[in-house]
């Protein structure tokens, strides 16, 4: 009896260590293990700032985009690098459309999107370098822009005398978001800025933003243009030049102060007109008329 206990016994205790061996052997069968997880959806996340998908086609707007990897990333594997395929990311060199940004212990990389001048959309990627498969792209819209964020006149006068003198000064107001140095080109189609004397002269901002053109009225009656334009962005204004009227009159009857009822001939009334600022228009009547003392 207890000789055939324990047989059974040692049958069962070896078939035990049998189904053991077999298991143990299927947890490491290379089809069942990999020591690399397949990529999750969680993996690496993608986002905008505030959640804005747009912004405005001016070639100045921004929006930041943001990549989160896990805080325990390898060392190797927290490079994010971005891309577009319209605007430009901001620090990107030589015009490249890419930038690789280092994942800080947060886990989170991002970039800053400038706009395109023309509207439409762009598609920014972000992958995880040395991590094969491993991106995630988001679009951002570039909507119509209002011109007037750029640039706008804050001091445009809408007239002055033909007198060909008098300075008219336009005055624009830049978008902050513009690098210090921009250039605002003005342009007229009627008078000369001054001190070039030319139609066309260039200006650069300071540190205001603020950038001022002097225009010499010319001397013929008739309206202007006046086109500021900064970023390929351009704003007009429109000034009307009057008859400049004289501010003093003198006349003048070559020396003669008297005139006798009896002659025939009088003497000759010249009336000159003078302004203290440029000349009279030219057409400008006068009206003589005599009367008795």
């Amino acid at each position: 009896m207890r000789s055939s206990l324990g047989r059974r016994l040692r049958v069962v205790a070896a078939t035990g260590v049998a189904a053991l061996a077999l298991f143990a052997g299927r947890c490491y069968e290379k089809s069942d293990y990999s020591p690399t997880a397949p990529p999750t959806a969680d993996a690496l996340t993608l986002s905008t700032a505030n959640g804005q998908t747009s912004i405005p086609a001016d070639g100045v707007s921004k929006l930041r985009i943001i990549a989160k990897i896990s805080p325990d990333a390898d060392a190797n594997k927290r490079s994010i690098v971005f891309s577009t395929t319209a605007g430009t990311l901001v620090g990107a060199a030589g015009g490249s459309n890419q930038l690789t940004v280092g994942a800080d212990v947060t886990g989170t990389a991002s970039v800053e999107l400038r706009s395109a001048q023309q509207v439409g959309s762009a598609t920014v990627t972000a992958k995880v370098e040395s991590v094969t498969g491993l991106s995630r792209s988001i679009t951002v819209s570039f909507t119509a822009a209002d011109p007037s964020t750029i640039i706008d006149f804050v001091a445009a006068p809408s007239s002055a005398p033909a007198d060909g003198a008098t300075i008219s000064s336009f005055t624009v107001q830049l978008s902050p978001a513009l690098p210090l140095g921009t250039q605002v080109t003005f342009q007229a189609t009627a008078g000369l800025f001054q001190p070039e004397g030319a139609a066309t002269v260039t200006r650069t901002a300071d540190g205001s933003y603020r950038v001022t053109a002097d225009l010499a009225s010319p001397t013929t009656i008739g309206s202007g243009r006046v086109t500021a334009t900064a970023n390929n962005v351009s704003r007009q204004a429109t000034i009307n030049f009057d008859r400049a009227l004289p501010t003093l009159i003198t006349v003048s009857t070559g020396g003669t102060f008297e005139v006798k009822p009896s002659t025939s001939t009088g003497p000759t009334v010249t009336g000159t007109f003078l302004r203290n600022i440029g000349t009279v228009t030219a057409g400008t009547v006068a009206t003589f008329r005599a009367t008795t003392a």
